[in-house]
């Protein structure tokens, strides 16, 4: 452990949260699938958000530390990130989030810009709300140049290469290896009320939402992968991630070409995509915030099985005041980000009873883009991520 990730467990604030949980812990019954070695079990959904996904490590870090882990996991962007290093990072009983935190919060962010010292430049002016004020924004023959020929200001590729090797350093090279680790199964996990054990396709399912701007098609990997590649078992999961953190303009889109071809192809794309047309020989994605930003309707069961709950984690988002449109940058700021949240929304309203389970960080007035984000604010988030789950489980009950 590095003296930084113990900086981030070892906060007094985050200790104080931990230590007043676990003195109330026979309170604290979320699930009725439980295993041997006292661990409870639930679903979990995490929206996107940018850098502010580093406050969804605080979250998750105290739901650990109170013995609950992760079945069916779901994302978008952010949220994608750390659903799938939970996914792949461990077997499911494994605690997984301090790794998450040595790899994820200790990571400099302004790595990810990858586009030249130009596109670096003009990102440092746009995101500083100093320099806008003072009009040193300028679009340069290359920022246009990039926009004009890859749709997108920075390749990607440092992400894509860095999120590899994290998996890599857990023996995942392949979606086969994922569900390989999936499928190590927790010591006899079972429903309390009936004690009958759970099959491991009960935690099977990972959904990293992205949007295929190609077709208009609302993205689930690795479920849809197969509409893509030719042997999906043997995609990295990195690649779905890059796809779902896409960010549009900031990003290059994620490409995907030579996707399978046939009459069979054609079936499954109008049977799990409802798209008819011809095959297209290149797919490109953005940021599956633009379809789906908190994509609880990817673990939604009509029915439900009744033994572990879905639970939700949305990232500054509490429907709680109204957005003032008294500028044209509010209104255009307020006009994406309800377009962003309108089917997540909808969907809450038509199911009111998962509302309960679903936990709301406050991230303040940190900028979800700003990548040169300091130490001490991710700090910050990371601990508004752990008063955020503690608020949570002592309302939950």
């Amino acid at each position: 452990m590095s003296s930084i990730s113990a900086t981030y467990m070892n906060h007094p604030e985050v200790r104080a949260i931990i230590d007043d949980l676990r003195s109330q812990r026979h309170h604290l019954q979320l699930s009725n699938l439980h295993d041997d070695a006292g661990n409870q079990y639930v679903d979990l959904v995490m929206e996107g958000g940018g850098t502010l996904g580093v406050a969804l490590l605080g979250y998750v870090y105290v739901l650990e530390q109170l013995d609950i882990r992760f079945l069916r996991l779901a994302g978008t962007s952010a949220g994608s990130i750390v659903a799938m290093l939970l996914a792949a990072g461990g077997p499911i009983a494994q605690a997984k989030s301090e790794w998450l935190i040595e790899k994820v919060a200790t990571k400099d962010f302004y790595d990810f810009v990858d586009g030249d010292q130009h596109i670096q430049k003009f990102l440092g002016a746009a995101l500083d709300p100093d320099a806008r004020k003072a009009k040193k924004v300028r679009f340069s023959t290359k920022v246009l140049d990039d926009l004009k020929n890859h749709y997108g200001l920075n390749p990607g590729q440092h992400f894509l290469e860095w999120m590899r090797e994290l998996l890599a350093e857990r023996g995942v090279r392949s979606t086969d290896d994922m569900f390989a680790v999936r499928a190590i199964a927790p010591p006899r996990l079972h429903d309390i009320r009936s004690g009958k054990e759970c099959t491991p396709e009960r935690w099977r399912q990972i959904s990293v939402v992205t949007a295929d701007l190609t077709t208009g098609t609302k993205t689930a990997f690795p479920d849809m992968a197969h509409l893509y590649w030719n042997d999906p078992g043997q995609v990295n999961p990195a690649d779905f991630v890059r796809a779902s953190m896409s960010v549009p303009v900031f990003f290059y889109p994620f490409a995907v070409e030579n996707l399978p071809e046939g009459e069979a192809a054609r079936a499954a794309w109008q049977r799990d995509a409802n798209y008819r047309g011809p095959i297209p020989p290149k797919v490109l994605f953005a940021d599956g915030g633009s379809m789906s930003n908190f994509p609880l309707s990817m673990l939604y069961q009509k029915n439900g099985n009744g033994d572990a709950p879905l639970l939700g984690i949305q990232i500054g988002t509490s429907r709680d005041s109204y957005q003032a449109c008294d500028s044209f940058g509010n209104y255009a700021g307020a006009m994406l980000s309800s377009m962003m949240a309108f089917y997540d929304n909808d969907f809450l309203v038509q199911h009111p009873e998962l509302q309960p389970f679903v936990g709301v960080i406050d991230t303040g007035n940190y900028n979800w883009l700003d990548f040169s984000i300091s130490e001490e604010g991710k700090l910050d988030l990371f601990v508004r991520g752990a008063r955020a789950a503690q608020a949570f489980l002592e309302n939950v009950r």
